[in-house]
């Protein structure tokens, strides 16, 4: 999984049937400590993200596939979280 932010909204009118009902987004990829790393990935949202959000996405295409719920779905990168913060842990 990564970290990124959701940077722009993809409009697609036709699309694979078993991916209807998934919006797309264009992600910007973070490193560990919130910088823009240029890698950009497009994901699917499945929990109902706004651009400027940041957010994980799961970048794997077994996990991908089982969160659409269609095992034969052309998917590859999934939105599966909204980030509210990211707290520091005391060493």
């Amino acid at each position: 999984m990564k970290i990124g932010i959701v940077s722009r909204k993809i409009i697609s009118t036709e699309k694979n049937k078993r991916l209807e009902g998934y919006p797309l987004y264009v992600l910007d990829i973070l490193d560990t400590e919130g910088n823009l790393t240029g890698e950009s990935v497009v994901a699917f949202d499945t929990v109902g993200v706004g651009i400027g959000e940041k957010v994980i996405v799961t970048i794997e295409g077994d996990a991908a596939v089982q969160l659409i719920k269609h095992k034969d779905a052309p998917v590859d990168a999934v939105i599966v979280a909204k980030i509210d913060r990211i707290d520091e842990i005391e060493k």
